[in-house]
């Protein structure tokens, strides 16, 4: 019925808007811990145009959330933090002289991470070995035979991992991965695990002060 499926709906806006909340106000703890560091310091013009980039998307996000009222609007939510991430991780880069990052899918284990350096072949605990898009820090666990900190979601009582939330999470987690093959593997995982009879779980979050170095 039609007040069912509107409970749903709304139910499951709920869930993305709390996602979507952690990931801004955790993009905005970076930018604050990272304009610490780089405060008094002399900073390039370009350096200083990424960092500007990276607070205006955390803004924008913050917009955008504060506004969410319908899945439609998912989508800008995850462009504007993904280039957020981008341009931070161009900062980063031009203050430790090394060569920009790529453009690319953000890291599966975590899109908080920022964009992927490479993919890796990972195996999960339960399904088969596939390549997936990592950060450096998460390839170089892998490689090293160790578990990446993966995006964990309060579902229930628990704290899962994102694939394993189910569909209310879906929209929001799907969209950071729509461009890549990354996606397949997130919604297998999902498969995989809701057919084993996982997935299955039925606050002011603050706000971080930030500072521009260059001000």
């Amino acid at each position: 019925m039609g007040w069912l499926r509107r409970g749903r709906d709304a139910q499951e806006l709920k869930h993305v808007r709390r996602m979507a909340e952690e990931d801004v106000v955790q993009f905005g703890e970076e930018l604050a811990r990272l304009g610490e560091l780089l405060e008094g310091g002399a900073l390039d013009a370009e350096t200083r145009h990424d960092y500007q980039t990276a607070l205006d998307a955390y803004e924008t996000a913050e917009r955008l959330v504060d506004r969410l009222s319908s899945f439609e609007a998912i989508s800008a939510i995850v462009d504007t933090l993904t280039a957020g991430r981008y341009a931070l991780a161009c900062v980063r880069a031009r203050v430790a002289g090394d060569p920009l990052p790529e453009r690319r899918t953000p890291c599966f284990f975590n899109p908080q991470h920022g964009p992927a350096a490479r993919e890796v072949v990972w195996t999960p605990r339960s399904g088969p070995t596939r390549k997936v898009p990592a950060c450096a820090q998460d390839a170089a666990r892998i490689q090293a035979g160790e578990d990446p900190p993966v995006r964990l979601v309060r579902y229930g009582e628990q704290d899962v991992p994102a694939w394993e939330a189910g569909a209310p999470n879906e929209p929001y987690r799907i969209g950071f991965f729509s461009a890549s093959g990354a996606r397949a593997h997130v919604v297998e995982l999902k498969m995989r695990l809701k057919g084993e009879g996982r997935g299955q779980w039925g606050t002011d979050l603050g706000k971080p002060r930030i500072r521009r170095p260059y001000d």
